[in-house]
C-alpha cells in the first residue's frame, strides 16, 4: 500500500498569540512549581503527604473549635486561653517541617537531575527569574500550614464569640501578627529547603540533608543548654542554635504574652543570618556564573 504523504508549508510564522511580561513568567514558573510540589499531575501518593500535612496542620484549630461548638455552655472554653496563637506553631512544628522537607526538594532536584536547567535559561527566563519562581514556589504552598491554620483558629473565635463584632475590635492587631508569623515561618523553611535542594539532583538527599542541618543544632544546643542550666547558669542563649524551632520562637516573640526567652531582636538577628545564608546559597548556585 503506497503512501502520498507531503510536507507542505513549511516555514517560520510570526508568534500571534498573547505577549506578556517577564514577571508573569515567574508568576507562571511560581504558579506550576507549587501545584507540581503539592502533587499535581503526579501520582495519589504524591498529593497524599501534602494533603495529609495540611490537614495535621489544622487539626488542633478544629478540634478546639468543635468542641466550643458541641459543648458551648458546658466547657465553658475560652479559646485563646485554651489554645493561643503564640503557642500554636510550636504545636504543629514538626508537621510545619515535614511538610517543607518533602516540598521543596521537588522544586529543583528533578530540574538538575533532568537536566532541565538549560532549556529554562535558553528561553527569555533568566537564572534570576528562575530562582525567584521557584522560592516564591516553595512559600505559597508552606503557608497551608505556617498560616492558615492560625486564620482557621481566628475566624473560628469571632464565629464563637457571644459578641463577634466587639471581640473582632478590640483583637483585630492579632490579624497582623498572625500574617507575620506565617509569612517567618514560611520564608525560613522554604528557603532553607531550596539551599539544601540546590546543593543535590537526588530528592532523597535533599531531604535527608535539611532534617540533618536543623534536628541536628537543635539536639546539640538543646544539650548544652541542659548541661548549662544544671550548673546554674543563664542557658537562653543556646536555644537561638537551635535552627529547626528557630523562626518558630521568632513568631512566637512577637506576641507580648509569649513566654519565649530572648528578645525579639536577638531571634530577628539569628533569623536573618539563617535565611542570608540561605539565600547566598541560591544566589551562588543560580547566579550568573554559576555552573548548572
Amino acid at each position: 500500500m503506497g503512501t502520498d504523504a507531503e510536507i507542505r508549508d513549511v516555514r517560520y510564522q510570526r508568534y500571534e498569540g498573547e505577549r506578556r511580561s517577564r514577571m508573569a513568567g515567574v508568576a507562571s514558573l511560581a504558579r506550576w512549581g507549587a501545584l507540581r510540589s503539592l502533587g499535581a499531575r503526579r501520582g495519589w501518593k504524591a498529593k497524599a503527604v501534602p494533603i495529609t500535612l495540611t490537614l495535621l496542620a489544622i487539626a488542633p484549630a478544629v478540634i478546639v473549635l468543635g468542641v466550643r461548638a458541641l459543648f458551648a455552655e458546658q466547657s465553658g472554653i475560652d479559646l485563646t486561653d485554651a489554645l493561643p496563637f503564640s503557642d500554636y506553631q510550636a504545636i504543629i512544628g514538626v508537621t510545619i517541617l515535614l511538610f517543607a522537607a518533602v516540598t521543596t526538594p521537588e522544586l529543583l532536584c528533578p530540574d538538575r537531575r533532568d537536566g532541565t536547567l538549560q532549556l529554562y535559561f535558553s528561553t527569555a527566563v533568566s537564572r534570576r527569574e528562575y530562582l525567584a519562581g521557584r522560592v516564591a514556589a516553595a512559600v505559597l504552598p508552606l503557608l497551608l500550614v505556617t498560616l492558615v491554620p492560625l486564620l482557621v483558629l481566628f475566624v473560628g473565635i469571632v464565629v464563637f464569640e457571644e459578641f463577634p463584632l466587639g471581640w473582632f475590635q478590640d483583637n483585630w492587631t492579632e490579624l497582623p501578627r498572625i500574617l507575620a508569623a506565617g509569612v517567618i515561618l514560611a520564608v525560613y523553611y522554604g528557603l532553607v529547603g531550596l539551599a539544601v535542594s540546590s546543593l543535590t539532583g537526588r530528592r532523597a538527599f535533599a531531604i535527608g540533608g535539611y532534617l540533618l542541618l536543623l534536628v541536628a543544632p537543635t539536639v546539640v544546643f538543646g544539650l548544652i543548654g541542659e548541661a548549662i542550666s544544671q550548673s546554674g547558669d543563664d542557658a537562653d542563649w543556646t536555644q537561638l542554635g537551635q535552627l529547626s524551632v528557630l523562626p518558630i520562637n521568632f513568631a512566637a516573640s512577637l506576641w507580648p504574652d509569649s513566654e519565649v526567652p530572648n528578645s525579639t531582636g536577638a531571634w530577628a538577628l539569628m533569623y536573618l543570618l539563617v535565611v542570608g545564608i540561605a539565600g547566598l546559597t541560591l544566589l551562588r548556585r543560580y547566579g550568573r556564573n554559576a555552573e548548572t
